[in-house]
């Protein structure tokens, strides 16, 4: 099938999400057949007018938005009733996926760079961007986090996905809604509260995503003003950063603890942020520093060759969304005669009603066991239940899980591990093995139990103070 004919010609599929498919396609018509990626709407929420008009804004806002830290957005179009969102392709990898090889953090002065830089995308998108009117935009990204963030393989820097960001525009489709959008732990605790948003909202998810890049934890505050400043004070000990002068890593841990502060008029701007983050840079010593370039070549680059690639012929599952690539690319073209197809002859017929009755048969059958058996204890989505018990002093963290107090817990079954980290700064990891209800318990002396069996001996991750 020849994907060459028509406006672009769709080479790989780089992800589906929960509303579009982003490709990456060529220009048909530059002659230097540069690459571009196409945000395209699925076929399901073509109606939606909700979703239209906000990815219709997105596309409005990225393309006011001229800074070399946000994906740039060169067209909008209509193709088959649906918004097609032509960007600028970044070849890169996100953050988060950086973290996934990097599990302790990322090195400091690339943690620093990276959000230094990101901080000056934010101040540029609402204080710089302006509107046709000549007003600032305004625009609030929201969704600030690891995975809303690239590292190109040339070391440069990429603010995605301002699918929820709230701008001050003329022509705006979406109207701003009441449901709170954004993502846990990252989102400042008075969105919670339905207070209107101000651009301290992206300077709390930067530094909440900021001490994840330095530390390779995602921090949990509570809601709670009290219990949410203990448990930050707490956390930031983790932050140590080779190489930093002493007075410049407590000038660094203030900076988060003013990041990510419940009351948000005490947080710095945006701007603010970027200054004391690249005076942060400059003060780590030279054995210790990076650049983003050095560490984008050795680091980014062999991630991103060895991305998974997808080619759109094995993604499109939907009839429809082949469909709407044809239109895309325009009519796709098949050298050679077509070959008709085949009839079905009577017996395969019969033979393949047979199978469909077996298969409704055994459907049934398995429902009916899965109607008896309502006491399991696991669930449709494959979690089990486990209770964890340690003590009021610490808190528990099983994979992405973060428990504040003891008791059951919804967990895959498993290899996996439990982390204790206490008040007084000892932390441990453990190993531990999930099945149905299970019990876990801690005993002491570094150890766990699991079903009051024998101790198992746990690793120390940190001494108290």
């Amino acid at each position: 099938m020849n994907r060459s004919a028509g406006p672009f010609e769709i080479t790989e599929i780089l992800g589906e999400g929960s509303f579009g498919t982003v490709c990456v396609a060529r220009v048909s018509a530059d002659p230097l057949r540069r690459q571009v990626a196409l945000k395209i709407l699925k076929d399901v929420y073509a109606a939606n007018k909700k979703i239209l008009n906000r990815t219709r804004d997105e596309a409005r806002l990225l393309s006011a938005i001229n800074h070399p830290n946000v994906v740039r957005v060169e067209q909008l179009m209509e193709i088959g009733g649906r918004p097609v969102v032509v960007m600028e392709h970044v070849e890169g990898v996100s953050l988060d996926r950086l973290l996934a090889r990097f599990k302790e953090g990322l090195p400091a002065a690339v943690a620093l760079a990276v959000m230094c830089q990101t901080c000056l995308a934010l101040h540029a998108a609402y204080a710089e961007a302006l509107g046709e009117d000549g007003r600032p935009l305004r625009v609030i990204h929201r969704d600030i986090k690891p995975s809303n963030i690239m590292l190109s393989v040339r070391g440069e820097v990429k603010v995605l996905d301002f699918g929820i960001a709230r701008g001050e525009f003329e022509g705006r489709e979406a109207r701003t809604e009441s449901v709170v959008m954004g993502s846990r732990p990252y989102m400042a605790p008075e969105r919670l509260d339905g207070i209107a948003d101000n651009p301290s909202v992206d300077v709390y998810s930067a530094g909440m995503s900021l001490f994840e890049l330095l530390t390779g934890r995602t921090m949990s505050l509570s809601i709670n003003p009290v219990s949410h400043d203990q448990a930050l004070t707490l956390q930031l000990q983790h932050v140590r950063v080779p190489g930093l002068p002493p007075a410049a890593v407590l000038d660094l841990r203030d900076l988060l603890r003013r990041m990510c502060a419940y009351n948000r008029d005490y947080r710095p701007t945006s701007v603010d942020c970027a200054r004391d983050l690249d005076q942060l840079v400059h003060a780590i010593d030279r054995s210790a520093h990076i650049r983003l370039e050095d560490f984008a070549g050795t680091a980014v680059a062999p991630l991103y060759e060895a991305r998974r690639r997808v080619a759109p012929d094995d993604s499109m599952s939907a009839e429809e969304e082949d469909d709407l690539l044809s239109e895309v690319t325009g009519a796709l073209t098949s050298p050679g005669l077509e070959l008709p197809r085949p009839r079905l002859a009577p017996y395969l017929v019969v033979g393949l009603l047979g199978m469909i009755i077996s298969l409704a048969g055994a459907l049934a059958v398995a429902r009916a066991l899965a109607s008896v058996d309502v006491e399991s204890n696991a669930t449709k989505d494959g979690m089990v239940r486990l209770d964890v018990w340690f003590p009021s002093e610490a808190t528990a963290w099983i994979g992405d899980l973060v428990l504040a107090e003891k008791g059951p817990a919804r967990v895959a079954p498993g290899a996996t591990s439990l982390e204790l980290r206490f008040d007084d700064g000892h932390s441990v990891k453990c190993p531990l093995v999930v099945e149905e209800a299970s019990t876990v318990r801690w005993v002491g002396d570094d150890r766990i139990s699991v079903d009051d069996g024998d101790a198992v001996d746990c690793r120390v991750l940190s001494a108290s103070r």
